[in-house]
């Protein structure tokens, strides 16, 4: 399907209102209404299945119209009449949709979708205050009222977005493209997934750590219920698809890498996007892990070996992620055991150890361990006390280079060693980064957000991934060729430099620095003195 606009790209010069802009407005007006039946006919089945939701409600809908007129009056008493006449007079529409049949046809529903583009623009305070639930949430006939507004809203935009930049639209292509097959996996009864990736995540722990999982799980068999949730038909998601079509189609390639899609971005594709050398990006994640995803087929050997790789990497973050999960959930990590005896007066009974301490656990995870789909529930074996979740995960975490601080730390033999001391005030720590003459890229991000999950360490490469970021007011740090400094007089290049300015900064008593991103054009005008680490 090829779209194509025809809109005049400078209409606001005209501010009078002659018979010309009357044109334009009209022209304007219409090319919205063809948008809009275009976006109808694609999502038609899905506005459908809106509609039926009109037909199972209860409630307001039980009365006749003017019984629900009374009670909307009594409910906005203290709104101005007009206000209270202009939704009334909205709201009679609502028996109309009712009226609508199953099989309704795309342009009947034109006027309806304008309708309910007005609900959230004109009269969600009063939707709010005469339906609203004791709690403050809408029912469900009202949000989808707005979801039906939506459509409206996105041919408006669309319209809007082609008068403002017309060259975005000049060399637009729109066509439709097949999704992947599904790929069924299914694991044999007689092998055993969870005792192989307990191995490659723990090590000899495996063993130990399977027992516990089950009782965590609430199950007799851990190896059943994870082999039957490994079960599943695996999807490519639409931003995979989108980024597979380019690396495939170099040509096609945009010179504006956003993806748009109609709903948030899952963890795993913005951490393909994120770590793609293209540097595509989506308006946003909501962290969320789903287990049937999978990666784009490739059938270029090229980009085949880039998807590797990029898949590899990510098979890296969360082999790491559930290495640290399983050790707070399991409680694995070493407590001190506290002495017999003591040099002095023993104060055991009554204060309480330092080590009880509340774990940490990843935003979103269930208390239970699991770490599943949502959409997958009702799949899931019924011996679970509570549901199987989905997990919210943090933002992606990155290994640091080898380095005789993070090694020798990493191997710290006890709870209490200086390393936890020095890891707790300086995950406190909060760098103001900003750019050397633009002041409006700018990031604030704190120690602890840049931790690696395997040695809890402050990673150079999590920090950078963070400020490569461009999204207008972004950093968009140049690794080969920009460098940070801290404080107008220590450059930092790589991660020992980092970790020896960090434990400069907390020698000093510094929570929080200033960083300045700049190239080697610009150090002269910065340099004070050279401090060397």
């Amino acid at each position: 399907m090829i779209l194509q606009l025809e809109v005049s790209p400078h209409p606001h010069h005209l501010l009078a209102p002659t018979d010309t802009t009357r044109s334009e407005a009209a022209n304007v007006s219409a090319k919205e209404s063809d948008i809009l039946l275009k976006i109808i006919q694609l999502n038609i089945r899905k506005i459908r299945q809106y509609l039926k939701v009109f037909h199972t409600v209860k409630g307001v809908f039980d009365q006749s119209i003017s019984a629900a007129e009374d009670y909307i009056t009594g409910c906005l008493s203290h709104f101005a009449p007009s206000r209270i006449q202009q939704f009334l007079e909205w709201f009679r529409n609502i028996s109309a949709i009712r009226s609508l049949p199953q099989d309704v046809e795309p342009a009947v529903l034109i006027d309806h979708i304008l309708w309910a583009q007005k609900a959230r623009r004109y009269f969600l305070d009063s939707l709010s205050a005469a339906f609203s639930t004791k709690d403050g949430a809408l029912p469900r006939w009202v949000l989808t009222i707005l979801k039906l507004g939506r459509y409206g809203v996105a041919s408006r935009a669309l319209v809007q977005l082609a008068i403002e930049f017309p060259a975005m639209f000049n060399t637009m292509m729109v066509e439709p493209l097949a999704a992947p097959a599904k790929i069924p996996v299914v694991v044999p009864e007689t092998e055993e997934p969870l005792i192989c990736v307990l191995r490659r995540v723990v090590g000899s722990r495996a063993e130990e750590l399977k027992p516990r999982l089950a009782r965590v799980w609430n199950t007799t068999d851990a190896e059943a219920l994870f082999r039957q949730t490994c079960c599943r038909n695996l999807v490519v998601h639409a931003e995979m698809q989108l980024i597979n079509f380019y690396d495939h189609n170099q040509q096609c390639k945009p010179t504006f890498r956003f993806i748009g899609v109609s709903k948030k971005s899952c963890y795993l594709c913005h951490m393909f996007l994120t770590t793609h050398p293209e540097s595509f990006c989506v308006s946003s994640c909501h962290q969320k892990l789903y287990l049937p995803w999978i990666p784009p087929p490739a059938t270029d050997s090229k980009v085949y070996k880039r998807y590797k790789a990029l898949t590899n990497e990510l098979s890296k973050v969360m082999e790491a992620t559930a290495k640290q999960d399983l050790e707070d959930r399991l409680d694995l990590r070493r407590r001190l055991v506290p002495a017999d005896s003591t040099a002095g007066v023993s104060l055991s009974g009554l204060t309480n150890s330092a080590q009880d301490t509340t774990q940490s656990h990843n935003p979103g995870a269930s208390q239970d361990g699991s770490a599943f789909n949502e959409e997958q529930q009702t799949e899931i074996s019924p011996v679970l006390h509570h549901p199987i979740e989905v997990v919210s995960l943090t933002a992606p975490r990155y290994g640091v280079e080898s380095n005789s601080l993070s090694e020798s730390w990493a191997h710290s033999p006890s709870e209490d060693s200086p390393r936890d001391d020095w890891l707790k005030s300086i995950s406190a720590l909060v760098l103001h980064v900003m750019r050397v003459g633009n002041a409006s890229q700018q990031d604030i991000i704190s120690i602890g957000d840049i931790l690696d999950p395997s040695t809890s360490l402050p990673s150079w490469e999590r920090l950078l991934q963070f400020l490569e970021v461009d999204e207008g007011f972004g950093i968009a740090f140049n690794r080969t060729s920009e460098f940070l400094m801290f404080n107008r007089r220590i450059r930092v290049v790589n991660e020992r430099q980092l970790l020896a300015c960090l434990q400069y900064l907390h020698n000093s008593g510094t929570l929080n620095s200033e960083v300045l991103v700049c190239g080697a054009q610009q150090i002269g005008d910065l340099l004070q003195c050279d401090l060397i680490i």
